[in-house]
């Protein structure tokens, strides 16, 4: 079953700006683009490396390895460019009375 988690407010998480936030026992990186709230797993599927230190392509929609460069599409978790061959996980992020909210399956 899945469950909505409490992130944090909308207002403490500023446009173009990434996060990552420990919630239901993972550990996600959820950021900000222009109003649009994204989450995913905060580790690359290449090497262990957190994602929430990389780089935030608001206009592309990616996020960026700091480790080797692997880029991430942030709606679908698929990888945009190598060496990560194997998607992120995703989640659907919900913002509720200026609450940021990320369904988790049980």
């Amino acid at each position: 079953m899945a469950d909505l988690h409490d992130v944090m407010r909308l207002d403490e998480l500023p446009s173009g700006s990434v996060v990552e936030v420990d919630v239901a026992d993972r550990t996600l990186a959820v950021m900000n683009v222009d109003g649009e709230v994204f989450a995913l797993d905060n580790e690359c599927t290449h090497m262990v490396a957190s994602l929430a230190d990389g780089y935030l392509d608001s206009k592309c929609l990616t996020l960026e390895c700091p480790l080797h460069g692997s880029r991430f599409d942030l709606r679908t978790g698929e990888p945009q460019q190598k060496p990560a061959r194997i998607p992120v996980r995703t989640y659907v992020v919900v913002v509720e009375d200026d609450m940021i909210k990320v369904l988790i399956d049980g």
